[in-house]
């Protein structure tokens, strides 16, 4: 437990509370279309699902909970600005459908929603600014609140939430110093501080920002990076904040999350980035031309092994790109990726440590919630219509999936 002072504390002065966003959304209608873009489970009986939907051609958004283990759903109100900002852009258009929008509770009261959204543009209407932005809730969505993110040193937004025993950390970057941070704060405030205590570098190029946490009984993981490597990882340590660590020793190997197996055996999927010609000597033999493989670590995380080769190029890849929650492990032996193909991506189980794979589902997933060593989420997009997506269930550790009625 946290027993160190806090370090440059950042007070709820910097968090700057709109009126407009304490009026809730009333509830309506179930829209008959929603589409899930993000799923936060705090325990296993009680969860959120952040949808957008057409509304008039133009975008919408949605919250609704549960409290049996997603039998049955209730709208959550969301801040007024959200659906405000989101309806100034038709629906899917422009290449924009907003699904980096993420809803993060620690539990049942308190929780976050950050992402991009539009804002009007003074000089051209028609085609508004995507700006960054995070609002909090600490009465089950009852009130919202903007919380500023230049006075937190984001500037580039949220990239990752996670909550482990009484704290919430989020990581972002700056793009004023190509710094990125870890902060935390009590679940139940919004009082942010740095816990990164070392220097935590963000991508010179490349794609999107990217970062995961990974947690097993005291201790904790960090990673993030994007499709060209691997550029901050940190330890949880014991006075709560987080310190510089080696992270998965594979060079030249895109982002990937952490799984975690135990406190000692975590699993990285990775695949080669391209950049490093010749492959250093660290990577395993057949590397080259998006080869990934499956790394592990025995030691908590000190060193990473290959451990196996899951394809020799990008086509059949399983890491054609990070999705939040994969690979997954809910007990021992078995693993969840998915893996790209000419048809589509498609989900790969294991129950043999990654010797023998077989496909559980034909479709494309882009979040995986285990609640439980056997109870799962999957968001996957819908057969019918690739552009739609629905939530999933499973009972058997990922073998059989089921549809939820949102």
């Amino acid at each position: 437990m946290r027993t160190g002072p806090l370090i440059r504390p950042l007070l709820v002065a910097v968090i700057v509370v709109v009126s407009a966003m304490f009026a809730p959304i009333r509830a309506m209608a179930t829209p008959t279309h929603l589409n899930p873009i993000s799923l936060s489970f705090p325990s296993p009986q009680y969860g959120f699902v952040l949808s957008l939907y057409e509304c008039a051609t133009l975008t919408c958004a949605n919250l609704r909970a549960t409290d049996d283990a997603a039998s049955s759903w209730s709208a959550v109100s969301i801040p007024n600005q959200l659906n405000k900002s989101l309806k100034l852009d038709l629906w899917r258009t422009n290449g924009s459908s907003f699904d980096n929008l993420t809803v993060h509770f620690a539990d049942r009261r308190d929780g976050w929603i950050y992402g991009t959204i539009p804002v009007p543009d003074a000089a051209d209407p028609t085609y508004p600014n995507m700006v960054d932005r995070l609002w909090s809730t600490h009465n089950g969505g009852k009130t919202w609140r903007r919380i500023l993110l230049d006075p937190l040193r984001i500037t580039l937004g949220v990239a990752a939430m996670a909550t482990h025993g009484p704290w919430t950390y989020l990581f972002g970057g700056t793009n004023t110093s190509a710094r990125s941070y870890i902060l935390a704060t009590h679940s139940n405030e919004d009082r942010w501080m740095i816990e990164s205590k070392d220097q935590m570098a963000s991508p010179a190029g490349g794609t999107q920002l990217e970062g995961s946490f990974s947690f097993a009984g005291s201790s904790g993981w960090f990673v993030a990076g994007n499709d060209r490597g691997f550029t901050a990882s940190a330890r949880l340590s014991k006075d709560g904040s987080w310190r510089q660590w080696q992270g998965p020793s594979v060079d030249d190997s895109s982002f990937t999350p952490i799984a975690v197996v135990s406190s000692n055996i975590l699993l990285i999927e990775g695949q080669s980035a391209g950049f490093v010609i010749p492959p250093a000597s660290t990577v395993p033999q057949g590397w080259n031309n998006g080869a990934s493989w499956l790394f592990i670590s025995h030691d908590g995380g000190a060193t990473f092994k290959p451990y196996r080769q899951l394809s020799r190029s990008y086509q059949g890849g399983y890491a054609n790109e990070p999705v939040p929650g994969l690979p997954a492990t809910p007990i021992p032996g078995v693993i969840l990726l998915q893996r790209a193909t000419r048809s589509g991506d498609e989900l790969m189980r294991s129950a043999t440590w990654g010797r023998n794979w077989q496909i559980v589902l034909r479709r494309s997933i882009t979040q995986v919630v285990f609640t439980s060593r056997s109870v799962g989420f999957a968001i996957v997009q819908r057969p019918s219509n690739p552009m739609t997506t629905t939530v999933l269930r499973t009972n058997d550790s990922g073998m059989l999936w089921s549809d939820v009625r949102i």
